[in-house]
């Protein structure tokens, strides 16, 4: 079985909604046989293993797009982090003139989103404290969704409560800012919006084309 032969075995067991076609089969309403199964279950396997990493490789891909078309002329990189979610001090991108951090994904409007909550709020604030005179940018896909958690009224120590390290920088920075009155991430944003800006890569994609 090749690669597109598993996605249309898949794509028919999905049908319209695999969360309907799970809701039938423990009903028991429907009779599907062992085998058929067993080829639904390879499809998946072989799909899976095609898609190991598949984060890295968008978000590798994103960035080399960026350095190829985002840069000024006289705009020179210094450093890259192509690895997704990678624990590091530096940044996805460092130039002579700015530093960057990407994120790539759809937010889910039906669910809570606490992970990626977490792993934006978190790279926002290391661009955030982050003691360094050049441009810093927070490159996202999906930008109506991350101003609108931005915006809102999650208390920030509750979101970076997993995330000791991101906890840390942002408490030390509020203080070093005499800004200890700030509780929710809406006020965290309005006070310091000037000082990331937040960009959505479509924007960057364009100039690629």
């Amino acid at each position: 079985m090749n690669l597109n032969e598993a996605m249309n075995i898949v794509k028919i067991f999905k049908n319209e909604s695999v969360k309907e076609t799970l809701n039938g089969l423990q009903k028991l309403e429907k009779t599907i046989s062992i085998s058929n199964f067993e080829t639904i279950y390879l499809a998946a396997k072989i799909i899976k293993e095609a898609s190991s990493q598949i984060d890295e490789i968008v978000h590798a891909s994103g960035i080399m797009i960026a350095k190829e078309v985002w840069l000024n002329e006289d705009e020179k990189v210094e450093y890259l982090s192509l690895g997704a979610g990678n624990h590091k001090e530096r940044f996805d991108m460092e130039t002579n003139l700015r530093i960057a951090e990407f994120k790539f994904g759809k937010w889910n409007e039906k669910s809570a989103n606490g992970i990626r909550r977490r792993g934006y709020f978190g790279n926002y604030v290391s661009l955030l404290a982050a003691n360094d005179p050049r441009i810093k940018y927070f490159v996202v896909e999906d930008k109506v969704a991350f101003i609108k958690f931005m915006s809102g009224k999650a208390t920030w120590r509750n979101v970076l409560n997993k995330n000791p390290s991101g906890f840390k920088k942002l408490e030390k920075f509020i203080i070093e800012n005499k800004k200890e009155y700030l509780v929710t991430v809406g006020e965290i944003y309005k006070e310091f919006e000037g000082r990331v800006t937040i960009i959505e890569f479509n924007q960057i994609i364009e100039n690629a084309n």
